[in-house]
């Protein structure tokens, strides 16, 4: 709770200033796509041995502010792809899931056109359950916890540039369903200044 207060108040007093301090800002909207890699502890009633490491693709929809050339903002929303565990007594039990995060962006110019990035946020996660068939009816859950990346920027034009990014979301997932992981993502994105 106290990171979420201080990340709002971060983002408060970076907006409250003044136009003429922040070069190079500006809106900007994106779209990214990629791979996927979860790890995680299996979930309850996982046949001995088994392996809970699972991969897919993941899209991205992501907007943000650029305060100046160092520091801005991004919200984004994620689908995650499909997550498939196999539970004793019940059978193979998938998972879609989705993301939605705010997260605080540090960069680091290289160049007139390239750069390296930092972000660092929260996140909130939202799993529709598909339940094995002999079953009636569906289950959802959802939660929060923190996320964080790394990535590279190259900027083609003044308004148009593609970004290389990894980025790590904490323990999704509730540990007695599809069972507690951690998800990676590897990607690409388009970025459109606004």
């Amino acid at each position: 709770m106290r990171f979420k207060t201080f990340l709002l108040a971060a983002l408060l007093a970076l907006g409250s200033t003044p136009a003429p301090a922040l070069a190079q800002a500006g809106w900007y909207v994106g779209l990214g796509a990629g791979y996927l890699k979860t790890t995680d502890q299996c979930p309850a009633g996982a046949a001995p041995g088994a392996s809970c490491e699972d991969q897919d693709t993941a899209w991205k929809l992501f907007g943000g502010y650029q305060f100046n050339r160092y520091l801005g903002y991004e919200l984004a929303i994620a689908v995650m792809g499909e997550r498939t565990a196999f539970v004793a007594g019940i059978g193979a039990m998938s998972a879609s899931f989705r993301f939605f995060e705010v997260t605080l962006t540090g960069t680091l110019p290289l160049g007139e056109r390239l750069s390296a990035y930092g972000k660092a946020g929260i996140y909130t996660w939202d799993i529709d359950y598909t339940l094995p068939p002999g079953f009636i009816g569906s289950a959802d859950s959802n939660g929060h916890d923190s996320t964080f990346g790394l990535g590279g920027k190259y900027q083609f034009t003044r308004s148009f540039a593609l970004r290389l990014e990894w980025q790590r979301y904490n323990d999704v997932g509730d540990p007695a369903a599809p069972g507690r992981f951690n998800a990676d993502t590897f990607g690409i994105g388009a970025l459109l200044s606004i």
